[in-house]
């Protein structure tokens, strides 16, 4: 018990000021009502879409179909669209509604680091993506229930998804850091991600049209969707090889953008490369490298209090 008070009383003060607000707040419960409400509604209507003939109540003909998986897929596919429209709303004010409030330059005098007032709030921020999370995450229990798709397919995701979910809040915090207005770090923040999910896609068609002007129809160079953040968790939830009546989202990106005898040279049809190392792992370390590059203007730009004052 003592090692638990002690946990406490040497947490970073931001952090535990952070937490503490947010558990009181009214926005943090509807977000979180919100997010369960929708993943409810999209559980309950890919379920009635199999359902609607009564094809499928008898267990075995469910798990012959697929359902759990396609449902599995569906809802998390739904829930990291979510959060990607959330967190850069709950993470984009951090340290610039601390500039609004004129709290920033208090705050920079003190004996913290920049590191630990940067990081303290990115802490905030990826504590509530992980309560989004660990709230949702009874929903996947009736796509397991229902067969289908194994427990360690619902792990892999249910993790990249959570990482993928710091990694957007550390940018959300990151952007607060870099614009002194909440405003303009909120669409810098919703137009980088948006950038991350369209704009490797652009970019592979782009690349495509290149090669077929140069004649070279044999490969396609789809390296850059390895920062798209649904690519990375497809490949961790996805699967490949399996006969069921229809694919869920993941599975259908895995199998027409992954799938080795497409794009990347030397992969084989599970999770690794020749070289055995993960792909989504890849894809996460190409996030990181975008988001660590915010980090370091961030830091930057808390550098000295002088440069908050006009």
């Amino acid at each position: 018990m003592s090692a638990v008070s002690a946990l406490f009383q040497n947490m970073n003060p931001v952090l535990d000021r952070e937490l503490r607000q947010r558990s009181r707040s009214a926005k943090s419960v509807m977000v979180l009502t919100l997010l369960l409400v929708s993943l409810t509604a999209v559980l309950y209507l890919v379920y009635l879409a199999w359902d609607q003939d009564n094809q499928f109540r008898d267990p075995l003909q469910n798990l012959s179909a697929g359902i759990g998986a396609i449902m599995f897929e569906v809802v998390l596919f739904a829930e990291l669209g979510l959060l990607l429209l959330i967190i850069p709303g709950i993470s984009a004010s951090a340290i610039s509604g601390e500039r609004d409030r004129q709290t920033l330059i208090p705050l920079q005098i003190t004996l913290m680091s920049r590191g630990s007032i940067f990081f303290g709030k990115v802490a905030a921020s990826s504590a509530f993506v992980l309560l989004l999370l660990i709230a949702s995450a009874p929903l996947l229990a009736i796509p397991y229930l229902q067969g289908g798709v194994s427990l360690f397919r619902i792990s892999m995701g249910f993790l990249v998804t959570l990482v993928t979910g710091v990694l957007y809040a550390t940018l959300g915090v990151a952007c607060s850091a870099v614009f002194r207005r909440t405003q303009t770090a909120t669409l810098v923040a919703y137009v980088l991600v948006v950038g991350a999910t369209i704009g490797p896609l652009l970019a592979v068609v782009v690349i495509e049209i290149f090669q077929s002007l140069n004649g070279d129809f044999n490969e396609t160079s789809t390296w850059p969707l390895y920062w798209n953040p649904f690519v990375g968790v497809a490949d961790a939830a996805g699967e490949l090889g399996r006969n069921f009546d229809s694919r869920g989202p993941f599975s259908s990106i895995k199998e027409e953008l992954l799938r080795p005898d497409r794009n990347f040279d030397g992969f084989d049809d599970g999770f690794v490369n020749s070289s055995g190392f993960p792909r989504f792992l890849l894809s996460l370390a190409a996030q990181a490298s975008f988001v660590g590059f915010w980090v370091f203007l961030a830091l930057r730009k808390l550098r000295l209090p002088q440069g908050e004052i006009d």
